[in-house]
C-alpha cells in the first residue's frame, strides 16, 4: 500500500510546484477545426477554454482528393481567432496537428501553407500511424491500465490501437471516417462490405480480440449520450461509462433503425452529431465481428490529450491521474494540500481489508476531505458531493467517484440522507454505500481530532482488533479529546460493528 502513497517526487507536488503555464492543442480536423487551452499539472491538465467550429474539411473525401473553398475559408476564419485568443492569453506552447483531410488532400500542403502565413502557427500534418498513436496515448494518459485496443472515429479516418503494459503496442489508421463514409451515398450492405474488407487488411486484431474496445471520437460518444438518455443513467459524463458487448450491440441495432428526427428528438445527442450516427453504430458493428469485446469504455480523451501527454517525462507520466487531479483541487481549495495523505495513513488500519483499489479510492477521498471548508457550513457536504462527483476526473469509473463523492459527504454531514445524493447512491450497491459511509465517518473523526492542523495524526494511532477499535492518544495531547471526538469515534465503530475505545498512552 507505501506504493500508492509514496511514489510520488514531492516536487512536482501541485501544492509545491506552481502549476504550469497555459497549453494549447489546435486540432484540425476532417470534421471540425478546435481550440483547447489547458491549465493546471502537466499529468493531469483540464481545458480552460474548449471551442470548435464545424468546417467540413472532408466532408468530400470520398469522392474528391481536394478540400473544398467554403470549408477552407470557414477553417481559416476559425483559426485566425484561434491564433489571436491564444496570443490574448499568453499561452505558451502551442500545437497545432492535422488530420485525414489535409494530409490526404491534393491541396493540403497548400492550405497548411497559408494557415502558417497567415495565422502565424506552425501546422503539423500527422500521417495517419502518428495520429493512431496521439489517439492511444491520449486513452492511456486517462485510463493507464487500459488494456485491449482503442478505436478514434473521426470525419475523415478511423484509427485503430493496441494498447496494454501502458504504451501503445500497434497502431494503424483506416480511411473510414464518418462524414467520409456517411456522404459517399452506398448502401447499408454496399457499406458493410466494404468496412470489412478495410478491416480485415489490419492483420493484430485477432491479438485484441476479447479485450477490452476503448472509444474515442465525437461520432461514437454520441452513441453514448444516447444511451445515457435512454437508459436514465444518473451522471452525464461520457468518460470510463462502460457498456456491456450485449447492450453496445442493442443501441447499435436501435440507432440503426432510426430515423434523423428521431435520433434529434434524443435529449443529450449532439444535433451535430446527428447525421453521421448511423455510419457510425455499422463501423462499430463491423469492427465488432472481427475482435468480439470483452466490454466497451468510453474515453473524452483522445488525440490532442495525448500529444501533451507525449511530451511528458517518465517520471510524469507514469503519476496516478485521479491522485494528481485530486492533489490539485485540494492545493487549489483545501487549506493543507498535504493533510491527506496524512489522514489516509491515519485511517489506513480500518480499511486494510479493502485492497488496493478500495484503498485508492480511499486516499482520493483523504484528499479531497476538506475542499468544502470555506463555503457556509449549512452547505458544505452538499457542495463538497456535487464537485466531486461531477469533476472532470480521470482514471476512475462512474461507481469509483460516486463512493469517493458520498464519503466526503458523510464527513461533513455525518449521514448519507437527503436528495442531493440520490443520483450517487443509485449508482452503488448497499455494500458500496456502506463502506462510503464508513470511510466518511473516518474523515470526520480525523478532522474532528486534527482540527485540520497538520502534524497530528500521526502522534496518535487508530487499531482495530476483531471485536474493537482503539483511539491511541499521547498524554500530552488528551487536551484534544472531547464530547465530539468520543461521539464520532463511536459512530465510526458501530458502521465497523466494534466496541470503542480511547487509551491514554503516557510517555
Amino acid at each position: 500500500m507505501h506504493r500508492i502513497v509514496d511514489n510520488r517526487d514531492r516536487s512536482l507536488d501541485p501544492g509545491v510546484k506552481p502549476l504550469d503555464k497555459l497549453r494549447g492543442v489546435i486540432d484540425i480536423g476532417s470534421n471540425s477545426v478546435r481550440l483547447v487551452v489547458f491549465d493546471g499539472p502537466s499529468r493531469v491538465p483540464f481545458p480552460k477554454f474548449n471551442e470548435k467550429v464545424l468546417c467540413g474539411l472532408g466532408r468530400d473525401l470520398g469522392s474528391s482528393r481536394v478540400l473544398g473553398d467554403e470549408a477552407m475559408e470557414q477553417a481559416l476564419t476559425a483559426l485566425r481567432r484561434y491564433s489571436a485568443l491564444v496570443n490574448s492569453m499568453g499561452v505558451e506552447r502551442v500545437i497545432v496537428a492535422a488530420t485525414a483531410a489535409v494530409r490526404e488532400a491534393d491541396n493540403g500542403a497548400e492550405f497548411v501553407a497559408e494557415v502558417e502565413q497567415e495565422c502565424d502557427l506552425n501546422v503539423q500534418v500527422l500521417s495517419g500511424k502518428q495520429e493512431a498513436r496521439y489517439a492511444g496515448l491520449g486513452v492511456l494518459s486517462g485510463m493507464p491500465y487500459a488494456n485491449g485496443i482503442v478505436g478514434d472515429l473521426g470525419g475523415g479516418s478511423l484509427e485503430l490501437v493496441k494498447v496494454g503494459d501502458h504504451k501503445v503496442l500497434k497502431a494503424a489508421s483506416l480511411p473510414l471516417g464518418a462524414l467520409r463514409l456517411s456522404r459517399m451515398g452506398m448502401s447499408d450492405d454496399q457499406l458493410n462490405a466494404y468496412l470489412h474488407n478495410l478491416m480485415e487488411d489490419v492483420d493484430w486484431l485477432e491479438e485484441v480480440k476479447g479485450k477490452n474496445f476503448y472509444v474515442v471520437g465525437g461520432a461514437w460518444r454520441a452513441l453514448a449520450r444516447y444511451h445515457i438518455s435512454k437508459s436514465g443513467h444518473p451522471l452525464n459524463i461520457i468518460h470510463n461509462y462502460k457498456l456491456t458487448l450485449p447492450q453496445m450491440k442493442a443501441v447499435i441495432a436501435e440507432v440503426i433503425t432510426m430515423s434523423e428526427d428521431e435520433l434529434r428528438a434524443v435529449p443529450l445527442v449532439p444535433k451535430s452529431r446527428v447525421a453521421t450516427m448511423k455510419t457510425a453504430a455499422l463501423i462499430m458493428e463491423q469492427l465488432f465481428e472481427l475482435i468480439e469485446p470483452k466490454g466497451i469504455v468510453f474515453s473524452s480523451n483522445g488525440l490532442r490529450e495525448g500529444l501533451l501527454y507525449s511530451e511528458l517525462k517518465k517520471n510524469v507520466r507514469t503519476r496516478d491521474p485521479l491522485l494528481e487531479a485530486c492533489r490539485d483541487m485540494a492545493a487549489r481549495e483545501g487549506r493543507f494540500a498535504e493533510h491527506g495523505e496524512e489522514i489516509f495513513r491515519w485511517l489506513l488500519p480500518v480499511f486494510a481489508r479493502v485492497g488496493e483499489k478500495g484503498q485508492r479510492l480511499a486516499l482520493a477521498a483523504s484528499t479531497l476531505s476538506d475542499i468544502a471548508w470555506s463555503m457556509s457550513a449549512d452547505y458544505r457536504a452538499g457542495q463538497a458531493f456535487r464537485r466531486i462527483f461531477r469533476a472532470p476526473f480521470s482514471g476512475i469509473g462512474h461507481k469509483g467517484r460516486a463512493i469517493v463523492a458520498l464519503a466526503v459527504y458523510a464527513r461533513y454531514q455525518g449521514n448519507l440522507e437527503g436528495h442531493a445524493l440520490e443520483d450517487g447512491l443509485a449508482l452503488v450497491s448497499e455494500e458500496d454505500k456502506r463502506h462510503a459511509f464508513s470511510l466518511g465517518l473516518a474523515l470526520r473523526l480525523a478532522h474532528s481530532l486534527s482540527g485540520g492542523v497538520m502534524g497530528i495524526l500521526p502522534q496518535t494511532r487508530l487499531t482495530v482488533t476483531e471485536d474493537r477499535l482503539i483511539l491511541s492518544v499521547p498524554s500530552e495531547l488528551s487536551v484534544l479529546l472531547g464530547v465530539h471526538v468520543d461521539s464520532r469515534l463511536r459512530a465510526l465503530a458501530e458502521i465497523q460493528d466494534k466496541v470503542c475505545a480511547i487509551e491514554i498512552v503516557e510517555n
